[in-house]
């Protein structure tokens, strides 16, 4: 009785070896006749390496390079120079596209040459204009600006960043205008205006300056959107997409395929985790890209799946 169920056991055993076999020979057919190829291997990312640009670029970086390709990826100041950048080379994408307002004038200046992946967004709730620490609790809105209380105590001035961002170019067409009409717009670099953010911090200071949320800035030192009734940021409903050079899905159609995937499957919360690393803990920002890619197999195979050369 034993033997004979022992023989069943077997019997079922060599059965499943079988199917396995066959299934995984027709699976790799079919693997084969969808594969996606590469194309040509070398590809550069620009990005923002001041903020969370720098998380999802270095991960995506990452991820290519686990499928062979050889990734270069090059921090840019501002938006503006990384738009141009993208546009005259076929090999580069950046992950950093805010739309439909922030970037628009960037978007239509080099869009003869770009192409946008919207079908899903690597974040979908992104507010763009000016902010104040919340510790400013009589200050809520644009419209609170043009208290002369309020003016003078910032000395009419908003801090600004490199003047080729988006909100730059923004803010600097509303000077002179409407809430902003005794305003001034200083222009500075990201790394000059969280000194300036942290000085005033440090000493409960009033402060007005171009923001972006979420950020890594808001997380260390929490500050406040203003509502904008005016509009000067155009949407509410901002996003931040990917940006390829309008040849690229072409010549590395795997890179594109992956990249894509990874906005579909984009998580906030680890963007947000891996930008504490970066900026709040001073990690090598290269380092905690290739740690979460290494930590999370199940997704970067999902990513790759079926690309080849």
């Amino acid at each position: 009785m034993i033997k004979r169920r022992l023989f069943k056991t077997f019997g079922l055993i060599a059965t499943l070896a079988l199917a396995l076999v066959l299934s995984a020979c027709g699976n790799g057919g079919a693997s084969d006749d969808k594969a996606t190829s590469l194309g040509d291997k070398d590809v550069e990312i620009p990005y923002i390496a001041s903020d969370n640009s720098s998380p999802r670029s270095l991960v995506i970086a990452e991820v290519l390079k686990k499928a062979g390709y050889n990734v270069k990826t090059t921090p840019m100041p501002a938006s503006g120079p990384m738009y141009a950048s993208v546009s005259q080379d076929k090999d580069q994408f950046h992950a950093s596209g805010i739309f439909p307002s922030t970037d628009k004038r960037y978007y239509n200046k080099f869009k003869d040459n770009l192409t946008v992946y919207d079908k899903k967004h690597l974040n979908d709730d992104v507010k763009v204009g000016l902010a104040v620490p919340k510790y400013m609790k009589d200050v809520d809105s644009t419209r609170d600006l043009k208290a002369k209380s309020f003016g003078d105590k910032v000395d009419w001035t908003i801090q600004g960043t490199d003047k080729r961002n988006g909100v730059m170019k923004q803010t600097k067409d509303e000077i002179g205008d409407n809430d902003l009409s005794k305003y001034k717009l200083h222009k500075s670099s990201d790394q000059e205006q969280f000194k300036k953010i942290q000085e005033a911090y440090k000493k409960q200071q009033p402060l007005v300056f171009t923001a972006m949320d979420p950020s890594w800035i808001n997380k260390e030192l929490d500050f406040k959107m203003l509502k904008d009734p005016e509009k000067i940021y155009g949407s509410n409903d901002q996003h931040i997409d990917l940006v390829f050079n309008k040849d690229f899905k072409q010549n590395h159609p795997g890179a594109y395929t992956i990249a894509t995937r990874i906005a579909d499957d984009w998580s906030q919360k680890d963007e947000e985790d891996l930008a504490k690393k970066i900026f709040k803990e001073n990690k090598n920002p290269q380092q905690v890209a290739k740690d979460y890619v290494d930590d999370h197999d199940n997704k970067v195979d999902d990513w790759k799946k079926d690309i080849g050369d």
